[in-house]
């Protein structure tokens, strides 16, 4: 069965089974990993996975050599990352109920939070956190889809145009009214937008300032067809997220002196 879901886990089969998300992100994980592959060096380092869902991304770190902590909110993910992982003596998880991490101060080589700070209660809360856990000289990675842009809604599966301008009840109607096929369900897809917290690019790149950038990436793409990065979005102050339908961040936590 798994060598049938890696030879066909394209973003519409994604939604069949569990199985097949794993398999779809995990193939979204390694393209992430990819970018910062050439900056930093995985192997034997402490890698944070915030918000780790069904452990895709710390299913690719392991691959690479990292030793990996994971957290999830959601108990019935995070329960399958464990099964999945367990074979794993470096993969350790725990499920947390805010952006508190438990863990010391200066901890990690590198955190990151893929696809989850725009669903977060608190954000700026987040990115505190992510800085005290972090090693100085450490690497911080955030993706994440700006709330603005074409996409920001997250319910993919039902537009590709911004129904998220909607007034709220008609997104609504839109969600439960179509018949939804797969593991996943329209009280699952209106709790994902219900998450969402508006956070837009210029919001988040205050967060980091006291970071040094190695690089910001403002991406247009269409899933498995194209993605595109567009520099000169920089330049367009709060018009960013209108722009932007993946934002991406490397950052490095200066060293102390």
């Amino acid at each position: 069965m798994i060598s049938k879901i890696n030879e066909a886990n394209s973003f519409k089969q994604s939604r069949i089974s569990p199985e097949h998300y794993f398999q779809w992100r995990k193939k979204r994980a390694s393209a992430c990993i990819e970018k910062i592959s050439n900056k930093i060096g995985l192997t034997d380092k402490r890698a944070l996975d915030i918000g780790c869902g069904y452990g895709a991304l710390s299913s690719v770190l392991l691959e690479r050599g990292a030793q990996v902590w994971a957290t999830e909110i959601d108990g019935d993910k995070l329960k399958f990352a464990q099964d999945k992982l367990a074979g794993n003596k470096y993969f350790n998880s725990i499920r947390v109920e805010n952006e508190a991490l438990p863990y010391d101060d200066y901890f990690f080589d590198i955190v990151f939070i893929f696809d989850v700070i725009e669903h977060v209660k608190n954000p700026a809360k987040m990115m505190q956190e992510a800085s005290r856990v972090l090693k100085s000289g450490g690497y911080l990675y955030v993706e994440f889809t700006p709330y603005y842009s074409i996409t920001g809604h997250h319910l993919y599966d039902f537009a590709k145009w911004p129904i998220h301008l909607l007034p709220r009840e008609k997104i609504k109607k839109i969600v439960f009214s179509k018949k939804i096929k797969g593991f996943m369900t329209a009280e699952y897809y209106w709790r994902q937008f219900e998450s969402l917290n508006k956070l837009r690019i210029n919001q988040f790149q205050q967060m980091v300032k006291k970071f040094q950038k190695i690089k910001e990436r403002y991406l247009i793409k269409y899933p498995e067809k194209f993605e595109i990065n567009i520099p000169i979005i920089d330049y367009l102050g709060p018009l960013k997220d209108y722009f932007t339908m993946s934002f991406e961040g490397l950052y490095q936590k200066i060293k102390l002196k």
